[in-house]
């Protein structure tokens, strides 16, 4: 089959059409896909930098996570997803057996498996997953709206880890890709007061504006931009930091109000140095981190905001392209767009397997 992989280390990747297909496991399904997105760490893996390298990849491996598809086999003694069913994956695939799963708590399996990691991926024209990883979708859902279900979850993740409650709260947000958009709309759709997102790039504070929030930059006070309420107390309720910079953490601490909530979601490299006495003791901080989602409440409560109309998952959307255009969606990301979809449906570049890497595609399909 028609598939993207990582075949060893250093920059790059393959589109390859002979990718061989694994017999199904007890437990597993196989899915014809039907969208798959393009995020920060399948950039991260195909550049193999410290944090792909980090992530322990095995080699060769399909790349791509964040997928949905139809149910086209089931494996032998599976119970789940019947064949036709439409289905979102959890990508972190937890091993059911360790204290975590055993007390609902697989985001934190201390067995994990990572999609597009460990095992072969979703950019491929079918994958094979746990049948225990698989959420149904509702009818109201389209396939390409369930393939950004999973990264979507991050942000209903990190609000539902949130110890402070969002209604009524002022709300800062560091970052508006993705994951930090979602959480605007979220956040407006729980009742926050007042939302101020902070965001070097003009293109993406639009994108904040046009979901309702104030939008400034870098070199802003968002303090100061904020409401009276929040100016009186000097800093936010609750901030959270999306864009995985480390400088952008580092000045959070300064940006909510004493005994405030730090929610930290961006994947951040290097140390994070705090004046503990002054951020734990005296200011009273809370620092919480948010890793995945939880399964499967953040899938049930953001699909119901999203049937809801309350999350517009459709309008992150700005490309789709054939699954030999990975390079070409990479590309697109370090600039103004948001989420990049490969579809195996679209027809790949005519030398896109001769060529031996994953090439340019032909022009992207607009959203």
């Amino acid at each position: 089959m028609r598939a993207v992989i990582k075949a060893a280390e250093g920059p790059g990747c393959a589109f390859v059409e002979d990718r061989s297909e694994p017999d199904l496991l007890p437990g597993q399904v196989r899915l014809a896909v039907a969208a798959t997105s393009v995020c920060g760490t399948d950039a991260s893996i195909y550049a193999h930098g410290p944090a792909a390298q980090a992530l322990g990849l095995r080699f060769p491996v399909t790349m791509g996570h964040e997928v949905a598809g139809t149910v086209v086999e089931v494996g032998p003694h599976t119970t789940g997803p019947a064949l036709g069913a439409r289905v979102g994956v959890e990508t972190h695939l937890a091993c059911g057996h360790c204290w975590a799963c055993r007390a609902g708590e697989g985001h934190n399996c201390a067995d994990m498996s990572l999609l597009g990691v460990d095992v072969d991926g979703a950019f491929a024209e079918r994958v094979v997953v746990p049948a225990a990883s698989c959420f149904e979708v509702p009818d109201e859902i389209s396939p390409e709206t369930a393939a950004l279900l999973e990264p979507a979850g991050s942000a209903m993740h990190a609000v539902l880890r949130c110890p402070q409650p969002l209604a009524g709260a002022s709300v800062l947000v560091s970052g508006a890709g993705p994951v930090g958009l979602v959480l605007v709309e979220i956040a407006h759709a729980v009742g926050a007061r007042e939302i101020v997102v902070v965001e070097p790039n003009p293109a993406r504070r639009r994108l904040a504006v046009e979901r309702g929030a104030t939008a400034v930059d870098v070199d802003a006070d968002p303090v100061a931009a904020a409401d009276r309420r929040t100016r009186e107390r000097r800093g936010f309720d609750v901030a959270f930091e999306c864009s995985g910079v480390l400088p952008a953490l580092n000045a959070l601490v300064d940006r909510v109000r004493n005994e405030g909530t730090l929610m930290v979601v961006g994947l951040a490299g290097g140390d994070l140095v705090l004046p503990a006495t002054r951020t734990f003791i005296t200011r009273g901080l809370t620092v919480k981190g948010s890793w995945g989602r939880s399964i499967w409440r953040t899938w049930e409560e953001l699909s119901a905001l999203v049937v809801a109309g309350h999350v517009d998952l459709d309008r992150l959307v700005t490309h789709r392209l054939p699954l030999s255009g990975l390079p070409q969606a990479l590309d697109l990301m370090r600039g103004d767009a948001g989420k990049v979809l490969l579809l195996p449906s679209l027809p790949d570049a005519p030398d896109a397997a001769d060529s031996g890497t994953a090439g340019r595609s032909r022009a992207a399909v607009p959203a």
